[in-house]
């Protein structure tokens, strides 16, 4: 069996199996049997019953659990050989006859693997019986059909489940600024948009601070763009672990970051503000040369008006105090 560590696909909803409810209760009556079993074998190495006929003769549970490791059972061996298996009678084959749970009485086994698309084991498609049961030619390919096609939902499942991935990766990609691992402007703006009518809505505070890098340019024309691509990844490290966790962060462009405060007063933006400054006023970058590198920042910083229109009203206001932040000496916070 593989390694189930390396394993990786999609969780198969209990809504999902529910599905066959109704075709393994006809499978059942076709192949003349007590019980008829969809398997899944799990991360564990337990097999667990994930769909079973409704006969009042099926002694088996949904969700019951039978650990493979060593247990020569049926199922085991089917899957572990991925093979098909059968037993007409257990108490007549030397193989079986002391490895099938006496209790329940099951002498009588066919079972086939189910696998999913790369070949990993998903488990067993099974029939038992308390008797001795020979099946018929049309019976045995009415199995493999009813695995074939079990095994097409299985790989249009996990078809599914990679475009949820692709399309993960792709909206990560298209709202994540991609040297800081932050929302870019797009994003942020649409972040910032909800957030506002939030507090609109229920009439709550709101500050939104805008952040510029002293003299980045500085940086980059004496010790180049790579140096100044750490000089912004190092100020966003800073900014990150300055901030509240209900805090929306983003780069907005170049050297210019952007923060929303929700529920947050004036007073206490400027607290925070002021923190985040001293923050960046203490970095310091170390380059191979054994230089260190130190900057600031300019922080300007506005609350919400009811007569604010949108978020482009309050960056506008926040960029203005930020100017002024730039004229009054750099490395301060203006409101």
């Amino acid at each position: 069996m593989k390694n189930r560590a390396d394993m990786s696909h999609p969780i198969v909803s209990d809504d999902y199996f529910q599905q066959w409810q109704d075709l393994l209760d006809l499978f059942a009556e076709f192949m003349e049997v007590p019980v008829v079993l969809l398997t899944h074998l799990n991360e564990s190495d337990e097999l667990a019953v994930m769909v079973k006929n409704r006969a009042i003769e099926n002694p088996y549970q949904i969700n019951q659990k039978f650990n493979l490791t060593g247990s020569d059972t049926y199922c085991e061996f089917a899957i572990r050989q991925q093979q098909t298996l059968f037993v007409a009678n257990a108490n007549e084959d030397p193989q079986w006859k002391d490895k099938y749970d006496h209790n329940l009485g099951m002498v009588n086994y066919l079972g086939v693997p189910v696998i999913w698309p790369n070949g990993d084991p998903f488990g067993t498609l099974c029939v038992l019986d308390t008797k001795t049961h020979y099946y018929s030619e049309l019976q045995i390919k009415m199995m493999v059909q009813l695995r074939n096609i079990f095994e097409a939902n299985l790989d249009i499942l996990e078809k599914n489940f990679e475009l949820e991935e692709v399309a993960k990766t792709l909206e990560y990609l298209a709202n994540t600024d991609d040297l800081t691992g932050l929302w870019n402007r797009r994003a942020f703006i649409a972040q910032a948009e909800t957030e506002l009518q939030r507090t609109s809505r229920y009439n709550r505070t709101l500050c939104l601070l805008m952040f510029d890098i002293d003299d980045f340019k500085r940086i980059n024309d004496l010790h180049g763009h790579n140096t100044g691509d750490e000089a912004i990844k190092l100020f966003s490290e800073c900014i990150m672990t300055s901030k509240r966790s209900y805090d929306i962060f983003g780069r907005i462009g170049g050297e210019e970051f952007a923060m929303i405060l929700p529920e947050t007063e004036l007073a206490s933006a400027l607290t925070l503000a002021e923190r985040m400054r001293e923050c960046v006023e203490n970095l310091t970058l170390p380059l191979v040369s054994g230089e260190n590198v130190s900057f600031t920042v300019s922080i300007g910083l506005t609350e919400y008006s009811e007569q604010d229109d949108g978020i482009f009203a309050l960056l506008s206001r926040a960029d203005r105090n930020l100017y002024i932040a730039k004229h009054q000496g750099k490395n301060c916070v203006v409101a």
